[in-house]
């Protein structure tokens, strides 16, 4: 837009004379000089500045048509409209704007400054009465008057009549002053009489109005405006005035009729949410919150104001530390919306969740000052949102192996859970394709309006019942199905199981038949299902088909001309007539599930259809029957399954925790007592590696029976999963130690049953168990915490040797916490580098050569010192933390060879590094490939490293075992079997190992010098490594008698502190550099 200050340079003043410029300016009338060409305003006089308030430096420059002055730019539009029909307007009444909004009537004159210029002169010359009502007041009273922001009047007392109006009442009503003036208010029609008459009679008695609220309606629009009214009487020239003003309050009135409106409906949708909120002055910390917000956090539910201590003193102090690191990161933040949760205790000591969402309010200065939200209890939601523990596993034979399509969906999220093999045989659709994603998004179904049942199905709005849908294949082609639903809770979470039957065929053979009797007659005999016409209202038989005889073993000469009543074919005759019915009532009966007998007496549940049909003036039903015992046995299978072991049939960990809950809850109301029983079978697993899984699962089920055998039919046994059983002992009326002395008891006498022999498939076994025991409600009242105490207890059995009980102590939650804090502190020391390797030399007795060392981990703690794998291992392979740090173990034994073999202290053919791997790392997929990695990464001759398994990872997966060592076999790496004669190996795994080299257990060399057994078991050793033409090597030796009785079988490969303890990296190349000067 060009400047607006200053001249505006203009080519059409430059041919006016300098007589004229001046002319122009000095006129009495208000001119205005402006561009033909582009409209713009090239000068305005001082008369103009003077009359109407503009000023010049706000108009030079602007087009025309912008100008306020012309109240609007299609009356300027108008103007060019009546140049175009003639050269100049002469005379032209005109209203006119004020800069201070008054209106103004004006002449107005339009004609160019001289022929064919292209500047226009316009001047205006403002009408003025003759006799204006308001002669003889103060001009000074009058402009006050006309320059206040309220609409006036200005009426005189003696006769009524208006003397002047200002420009703010001329906007307020639309009516001009020069239309109010000499009139009477009654006149101008603005006031109703009775409104009138109610303000005078006011006026008279008090002589004055305050605030009186008015409604009135300005000429021809319906609309009515809400007035605030007063009215003072004052004397101006002598005469008596009233000066009346009036407010226009209706957007006010609006605006607070919209914002109780608008709190009542948020104090009603936070009421029936159960949602609290809250306001935080940061400035002066003091907080505002409803009664909600003070409940929720746990003070008494009444609105408060105060401090922010107050309000979070029930709050968990970890979270309220966690809420203060987040309002400052809050106040840092680029962000307004914020959501936040914590917990609180409650009055009943029970920790609940809340959830507050937070909106950050800033000053100009982008200052924070003020924090506003709500809060809502998702203690629940919390519950709810935990991981499904499903049994899939355990139905998944079941639910695939049903012959109707099944599909299995997460009516919260609509998503598809499972498919089984009959759905996509039927449908086309890989699982891949289809889990994870709706049946829409899938293409299943579709958005059409047909198919919205069953999305009402998904979300539980509906059960199906043999809902007929069209559905299209993978492959386009379309299959009429039968969709039937039931509802299920996995996990606690709502699924809803769809079973689909492709009618497809039934559904084109009725077509057929009611398109003529000959594809009638096909349709019903080949139909695979039930079908049988009979007499609507004495039942009497007239056709059945070939499915009919299959389904109820009646043939057609049985059946034909007798009732179904005569041949007791319905389990309760009753039924018939209530569909009957129902087909009056609705026109067909569809997919009603029905008992019925079959000739042979046995009953079966079928899906019953039926359609009316006229035969020659003959009202009859054709009834179509479906045998569905076998799906609503699978049905209820896979409802049973949910809540159920598979094998054993016993509750499952979900059942289980309802039990607790009601059991804890039945105790509390009679103060009863009870016990949870955690039992683990001892050293199971060996069971099912050495006499494989179907005589491990015959084991579990005679312990079932033994368990179930001797517990009261109060009490619950429960299987967790593999070797883990729950007993729950319930209504124990004892307490202190007459109830653990009974608990004991029946805790020894479960544990004698199961350690009892037993023949399972030609086996003779005896079982060890132990069993950890938490008290109720001693011990919690929670499920989890029950089960948690109880498995701590199992543990301390474990660690004392299996085969024995214990209660549960707050000492053993103690040492659960201290084993949790070194899982942590090793977690700490893997990223913070506190491991090293030590090397123990290994030692040719002939040659006294180093021909190798075994790498050892030992933790450099900051504060302990050196620790040795003893220590801490356990807990590194049960954490998982045994995975990485067994790749960092290979990685630096491979980059210590490697610097080795770079300064020339080892002959590559002649030394190799034993690297110790755990059995969780051996079973690792990328097993493989990390340790290809780690000799890759450093460029090692893959000989030089030997990797030492024990005994038990043999016999874990042997397959898997051999495969991963031929593979590594074949690139180079040597193989060791630690600790030798230790473990449960077979000779016939042995010898398909690819090993080299077996190493003799430091428990048989300790005391092989004056323990005959042991030092049988080494010769038996060395037997066995010699006719498997493997090396052998003894670790442990620590005695010169040692080392003799071995050189003297024929073992001259040794380890152990007769020549060196394992030492650093720095210490072992001394070791290297010294026997190389030997």
């Amino acid at each position: 837009m060009p400047s607006t200050t200053g001249a505006f340079p203009t080519d059409p003043l430059t041919n006016a004379d300098s007589a004229f410029v001046t002319l122009f300016q000095t006129m009495p009338a208000a001119g205005m000089l402006v561009d033909a060409r582009n409209q713009r305003v090239l000068q305005i006089n001082a008369a103009l500045s003077q009359q109407f308030g503009w000023q010049a430096d706000r108009i030079l420059g602007q087009p025309a048509g912008n100008f306020p002055l012309w109240c609007g730019s299609e009356h300027w539009e108008y103007l060019l409209r009546q140049l175009e029909k003639q050269p100049t307007v002469t005379n032209l009444r005109r209203d006119i704007c004020s800069r201070n909004g008054s209106i103004q009537s004006c002449l107005l004159n339009i004609a160019p400054i001289q022929q064919g210029s292209p500047c226009l002169l316009i001047t205006l010359q403002v009408e003025r009465p003759s006799a204006p009502a308001t002669a003889g007041i103060d001009e000074r009273h009058l402009k006050v008057f006309n320059a206040t922001g309220e609409a006036l009047l200005l009426i005189d007392a003696g006769t009524g009549t208006v003397l002047e109006v200002n420009s703010r009442f001329e906007r307020l009503t639309g009516l001009r002053n020069s239309r109010c003036v000499n009139h009477r208010l009654s006149e101008l029609q603005l006031l109703d009489a009775d409104t009138a008459a109610r303000l005078m009679a006011k006026l008279k008695l008090r002589g004055r109005l305050d605030d009186e609220y008015i409604r009135i309606q300005l000429g021809t629009n319906p609309e009515r405006y809400d007035i605030l009214v007063q009215a003072e009487t004052i004397r101006l020239a002598g005469r008596t005035c009233l000066v009346v003003t009036a407010r226009d309050i209706t957007a006010q009135r609006l605006s607070e009729a919209a914002f109780n409106e608008s709190q009542e409906r948020l104090n009603r949708a936070l009421e029936a949410s159960e949602m609290g909120i809250w306001d935080w002055q940061i400035h002066n910390r003091v907080l505002h919150c409803s009664a909600r917000s003070a409940q929720l956090n746990g003070l008494d539910a009444t609105a408060l104001e105060g401090s922010i201590g107050h309000f979070t003193q029930h709050i968990v102090a970890s979270d309220r530390r966690s809420l203060r690191r987040a309002f400052i990161s809050i106040c840092r933040s680029q962000g307004q919306h914020h959501k936040l949760t914590y917990r609180v205790i409650d009055a009943n000591g029970k920790e609940r969740w809340l959830e507050a969402t937070a909106t950050l309010h800033r000053d100009e200065q982008y200052k924070p000052i003020r924090l506003v939200g709500t809060l809502l209890d998702i203690t629940e939601r919390r519950k709810n949102e935990k991981a499904l523990i499903d049994s899939e596993a355990k139905f998944a034979a079941l639910f695939q192996g049903a012959p109707d399509p099944y599909c299995l969906i997460h009516s919260q999220s609509r998503r598809i859970i499972e498919v089984n093999l009959s759905f996509t045989a039927t449908f086309g659709h890989s699982p891949q394709s289809l889990v994870g994603r709706t049946p829409i998004e899938a293409g299943v179904w579709s958005e059409a309006e047909m198919h919205a049942p069953l999305d009402e199905a998904i979300h539980g709005k509906r059960v199906l019942n043999g809902l007929i849908e069209t559905f299209a294949t993978h492959q386009g082609k379309l299959l009429v199905c039968e969709v039937s639903t039931a509802s299920l809770s996995i996990n606690r979470q709502p699924c809803v199981l769809f079973s689909f039957r492709d009618i497809t065929a039934r559904k084109q053979a009725e077509a057929a038949l009611r398109a003529s009797e000959d594809k009638f007659a096909r349709a019903f005999k080949g139909s695979p299902d039930a079908i049988s016409i009979t007499e609507k209202q004495t039942g009497k038989h007239l056709e059945v088909n070939d499915g009919f005889t299959r389904l109820t073993g009646y043939s057609a000469q049985e059946v034909i001309g007798k009732t179904a009543l005569e041949l007791n074919i319905w389990a309760d005759y009753a039924d018939r007539q209530k569909l009957i019915e129902e087909l009056d009532r609705h026109g067909r009966v569809h997919h009603q599930e029905m008992t019925v007998n079959t000739r042979f007496g046995k009953q079966i549940t079928v899906a019953v259809s039926i359609q009316p049909l006229n035969i020659d003036g003959l009202e009859c039903i054709l009834l179509t029957s479906r045998d569905i015992t076998e799906q609503k046995q699978i049905e209820a299978r896979v409802k049973h399954l949910a809540y159920h072991d598979a094998l054993t049939d016993l509750p499952n960990r979900l059942l289980l925790s309802d039990r607790l809950n009601q059991i804890a809850a039945l105790n509390q109301r009679h103060d009863l007592r009870g016990a949870l029983l955690f039992f683990d079978l001892d050293h199971f697993k060996h069971i099912n590696d050495s006499l494989g899984h179907s005589c491990g699962d015959a084991v579990l089920q005679e312990v079932t029976a033994r368990l179930l055998a001797l517990v009261r039919k109060e009490d619950t046994v429960a299987r967790l999963g593999g070797d883990e059983f729950v007993v729950l002992l319930s209504g124990l009326q004892s307490s202190g130690l007459r109830l653990e002395h009974e608990v004991e008891n029946t805790a020894r006498k479960l544990l004698d049953a199961v350690s009892a022999p037993m023949q399972i498939e030609g086996h003779a076994l005896q079982l060890s168990t132990s069993i950890g025991i938490a008290l109720l409600p001693d011990h919690g009242s929670t499920p989890d915490d029950l089960l948690k105490r109880a498995d701590i207890a199992l543990y301390r059995v474990k660690e004392l040797g299996r085969n024995g009980i214990a209660f549960f102590e707050q000492s053993m939650q103690v040492a659960a916490s201290e084993r949790l804090a070194i899982e942590s502190e090793l977690r700490r020391a893997l990223l913070k580098k506190q491991f090293v390797l030590h090397y123990q030399p290994q030692i040719n007795h002939r040659t006294q050569a180093i021909e190798g060392a075994e790498a050892l981990l030992r933790w450099q703690h900051p504060h302990k010192g050196t620790i040795g794998p003893a220590a801490f291992m356990d807990v590194l392979e049960e954490s998982g933390l045994i995975l990485p740090a067994g790749k960092w173990v290979l990685l630096s034994a491979c980059s210590f060879l490697s610097r080795l073999l770079q300064a020339n202290a080892i002959d590559a053919n002649c030394f190799s590094l034993s690297v110790n791997i755990s059995p969780r790392q051996f079973r690792q997929a990328s097993f493989v490939d990390d340790v290809l990695h780690a000799i890759a990464t450093y460029a090692i001759p893959p000989q030089c490293i030997k990797l030492e398994i024990t005994e038990g990872i043999v016999i874990q997966d042997v397959a898997d075992t051999i495969d991963k060592m031929n593979v590594l076999r074949e690139r180079g790496v040597h193989f060791a079997i630690d600790d030798f004669g230790t473990g449960y190996s077979s000779l016939s795994y042995l010898k398909q190992l690819p090993v080299d080299v077996l190493k003799i257990d430091q428990s048989f060399v300790r005391d092989c010098t004056h323990n005959p057994n042991d030092a049988e078991i080494i010769r038996a050793i060395i037997a066995i490594a010699s006719s498997l033409r493997m090396d052998f090597i003894a670790e442990g030796v620590e005695t010169s008698e040692q080392l003799a009785f071995l050189h003297e079988l024929g073992c001259d490969h040794y380890q152990g502190y007769l020549f060196s303890p394992p030492v650093d990296e720095h210490a072992f190349c001394l070791l290297l550099n010294s026997r190389q000067h030997d």
